[in-house]
Order: C-alpha cells, then sequence, then structure tokens
C-alpha cells in the first residue's frame, strides 16, 4: 500500500492542502498553512514545519509520521481505520467533526475497494 495517497483516516493526500504546499514547494500556501495551523494547534509553525508527502510517506519529519491514527493502523496491522472494530473511536469522531471528507472516503472505500476508489476519485479530477 505504499505510495497510494489515502491515509488510514480516510484523508485523501492528493486533496490534502499540506500535501499539495510540500509536494509544489509553494512558500506562499506554507506560510498561510503554518499561520492557520499555528493557531489550530496551539504551536508556533513556520512555513519550514509544512511538509508531508502523502500519510504512508516514510520521510523523516512528515507530518504523517506521527500522526496518531497511522500509528493505531500500524499497531493494529490494518490498512483503513474502517477496519477496525472499534471505528470510529472517539478521536475519529472527533477529526471527522472538522474533516468529513476523510470519512465518507472510507465509508466508499469500505464498499467498492480502494482501486476502484482510486480510480473513481480520478476520473472525477
Amino acid at each position: 500500500m505504499p505510495g497510494i495517497l489515502i491515509g488510514f483516516c480516510g484523508q485523501y493526500c492528493a486533496r490534502c492542502l499540506v500535501y499539495i504546499a510540500s509536494t509544489t514547494s509553494d512558500s506562499r500556501k506554507k506560510e498561510r498553512l503554518a499561520k492557520k495551523y499555528s493557531k489550530e494547534l496551539g504551536k508556533n509553525l513556520s512555513a519550514d514545519n509544512i511538509h508531508c508527502w502523502g500519510c504512508r510517506a516514510d520521510n523523516k519529519n512528515c507530518w504523517g509520521k506521527s500522526c496518531q491514527f497511522r500509528k493505531c493502523a500500524q499497531e493494529k496491522g490494518i490498512e483503513f481505520c474502517y477496519q477496525c472494530r472499534e471505528f470510529p473511536c472517539p478521536e475519529l469522531e472527533k477529526y471527522y467533526e472538522n474533516h468529513p471528507e476523510p470519512q465518507q472516503n472510507l465509508r466508499r472505500i469500505s464498499k467498492i475497494g480502494v482501486d476502484a476508489f482510486v480510480s473513481e476519485t480520478a476520473s472525477r479530477e
């Protein structure tokens, strides 16, 4: 599954603003995101802190490396959170309150499979 641009939580990385800013090296986008996430996360972030190459990337300083959903899924040996008997856990429910698309993505993946989801999504873009 490495290389697929869908996170364990259902985030479609190709639509993620951090992923887009990172892969395009867009310094303006990175600055705006740093300001936004500084407020949301209560941390002092700079454009240099905005870097991600996909939720399944193995880059040492990628945001995905510290993702609680990634860590949990890997510990349980599952590819997506919907495969967990505790889905959706309280942490995911909180995340989905502000990010409903990943949950919708997982529901679709659970019905049609990841390959069909990727094909379906690519055909819409």
